[in-house]
């Protein structure tokens, strides 16, 4: 009977031995192809790669300077129409800016959050603004209330 316990015990530990080996094996593999898969392979050169061409450019013998721009001056300010204001958008999704006043007019494109546009005229019913983008100059109708009052003077 000591000899069948033994043996019992002998093949117990066996196999638990085998499967912590089992699986420090498998660890060790994976950590392997992880650390060889988490760095990038380098990237492919081809000859029509503009990378490739402005580094021959660099290389010639002979470099001209490259001009520098001038620094742009301000633009004058824009004469804003009577009656007219500044104000930024402060709906978060942007405004759709429609033909005319009411949501069946088309829609001619966008405005942005906190893009500035210029408030020409509010509709009768006060629901509905024309606007004009200061950065495109896009006019187009807007709902009211969507727009905060920039208190810039008027020039």
């Amino acid at each position: 009977m000591k000899g069948f316990f033994l043996g019992i015990t002998k093949l117990t530990l066996g196999v638990f031995l085998a499967f912590v080996l089992l699986s420090l094996a498998g660890v060790a593999t994976a950590r392997y192809f992880m650390a060889k898969l988490s760095v990038l392979p380098p990237r492919p050169v081809f000859e029509n790669d503009v990378a490739l061409q402005v580094e021959a450019a660099n290389t010639q013998p002979e470099t001209q300077p490259v001009p520098v721009a001038a620094p742009q001056a301000t633009p004058p300010a824009e004469e804003l129409p009577p009656d007219s204001y500044v104000a930024v958008v402060v709906q978060p999704i942007g405004l759709v800016m429609r033909s005319g006043p009411g949501a069946e007019n088309p829609q001619l494109g966008g405005v942005d959050f906190q893009e500035q546009v210029l408030v020409l005229q509010t509709d009768d019913s006060g629901s509905w603004m024309k606007i004009r983008v200061r950065e495109t100059g896009q006019e187009g109708w807007v709902k009211a209330g969507n727009t905060e009052n920039v208190d810039e003077p008027a020039q």
